[in-house]
């Protein structure tokens, strides 16, 4: 029931931005490429440990006449339980904040693939306990290195507003030592860039 609330969420911030965005096309009078493009997402994450961590993001990318779009973005998710390592986590929080880069395939289509990868730092925040002891809790704050590589494909629905979907892999706290919490899994995305 939950995550049917988040897709439906996610569809409505999808057409809400598009309907906006289709808006604000018909005020422009320039004809030319904007200097930046916003990418606000919903997104959804599978873990290893299946459970899912899903939030919105955001990414704003500087356009250059190369096909490469260097970018920054943000993110947010959740997930109420989550099993890594012998620890039971609770109500953990994710904020990543990361450098991102955009390579456009090009095409003749209005459909648009492009492959894209970031890195950042997550500050992470959840309650520990043992898998011995599930109801004896501590709580922690940490960062780590947050890592996301995937490909997506647009919808040139217009010249500024293009619809698109994501599939990737994603680790909120990348580590050598695995004995380290280090939620991670596969990911899938959906957006409008503007």
């Amino acid at each position: 029931m939950k995550r049917i609330r988040t897709f439906n969420l996610a569809f409505l911030l999808v057409c809400g931005f598009s309907i906006a965005a289709q808006a604000q096309e018909g005020t422009k009078t320039v004809d030319k490429e904007p200097l930046y493009n916003f990418s606000p997402a919903f997104e959804f994450l599978r873990s290893t440990h299946s459970n899912f961590f899903n939030g919105p993001s955001l990414k704003v990318s500087r356009n250059f006449k190369g096909r490469f779009k260097p970018g920054i973005g943000i993110a947010y998710a959740t997930t109420e339980k989550h099993h890594d390592n012998g620890f039971v986590l609770y109500k953990m929080k994710v904020l990543p904040v990361y450098a991102n880069l955009t390579y456009e395939i090009p095409t003749k289509s209005k459909f648009e693939p492009f492959a894209e990868t970031s890195l950042g730092i997550s500050f992470v925040k959840y309650d520990r306990a043992t898998d011995e002891q599930p109801l004896i809790t501590t709580r922690v704050n940490e960062t780590g290195f947050y890592v996301y590589g995937g490909l997506g494909l647009r919808y040139a629905a217009t010249k500024h507003i293009a619809p698109y979907v994501t599939a990737g892999f994603k680790g909120y706290h990348m580590s050598t030592n695995d004995l380290e919490v280090n939620p991670h899994g596969v990911t899938f995305s959906v957006g409008v860039r503007f």
